[in-house]
């Protein structure tokens, strides 16, 4: 049987209340935070999401990655999937593999999109900084779908849905594109400034310390009962509040 063991301090597991939107005897749906580090890595060692189901949820050390059967990065919010048993576990990794899981974010990206479309690059480790990635011909393929929600004055809101899922693949698409994800650190454009632009308005924007990316829509059948699943993540606070600045 699989044991997952992890050495952790209490004091350094955040205080946090998991955001439950679906639960039942084989999965559960949770709404994550920004902030929180899904697996523990290179400085992120201890109060991460596996070390908080792992203390919440202590029946989830018997499963692979405590559950997790697939990843948002530290900044993302939204739904993400947790298995509750290893014959759930598999299947869910079945159903990502064969592109089963459908998957839908919220972005708010810099500039105006005039319609939506598809970007159809490859991806691959950057070769300068591995901690992330790039466009590259020698890498993977990757397929992202966009759809305009509204436009405001410099900013445009999207809807995106993944047809493969590569490490920073939305991220590194729109930046690949020429609209990079509002609050981005790294998959951004230098030095961008929007002409005419109300200062103190682009001083809230530059507030906005997380990129504005948000897993919002979940679909998929039920990999144990075969009832489909169909859950929704409103749009967190922060993004919320910087829209009336966009």
């Amino acid at each position: 049987m699989f044991l997952y063991i992890r050495k952790m301090s209490l004091s350094v597991l955040p205080n946090y209340i998991l955001k439950i939107i679906y639960e039942d005897e084989h999965i559960l749906l949770i709404n994550k935070p920004a902030g929180l580090v899904v697996h523990p890595g290179c400085g992120n060692l201890n109060g991460t999401l596996m070390d908080i189901l792992l203390h919440k949820k202590k029946y989830l050390s018997k499963i692979p990655r405590a559950g997790i059967v697939h990843r948002l990065d530290k900044n993302t919010t939204g739904l993400m999937i947790i298995a509750k048993n290893n014959l759930t576990y598999n299947k869910l990794i079945t159903l990502i593999k064969d592109r089963k899981i459908t998957r839908k974010y919220d972005a708010f990206v810099i500039g105006h999109i005039i319609s939506g479309g598809t970007v159809s690059a490859p991806i691959t480790r950057n070769t300068k900084k591995r901690t992330c990635m790039m466009v590259n011909i020698s890498g993977k393929p990757s397929v992202t779908h966009y759809q305009i929600v509204q436009r405001f004055n410099f900013y445009t809101h999207i809807h995106i849905q993944l047809e493969s899922g590569r490490t920073h693949q939305i991220r590194v698409h729109m930046l690949h594109i020429k609209h990079p994800i509002l609050g981005d650190p790294i998959y951004k454009i230098s030095n961008y400034f929007p002409r005419n632009i109300n200062i103190k308005f682009l001083k809230k924007i530059n507030l906005f310390s997380r990129q504005a990316l948000h897993a919002s829509h979940i679909k998929f059948f039920h990999p144990i009962t075969n009832i489909l699943i169909d859950c929704y993540a409103t749009l967190p606070e922060d993004m919320v509040a910087i829209m009336k600045y966009l």
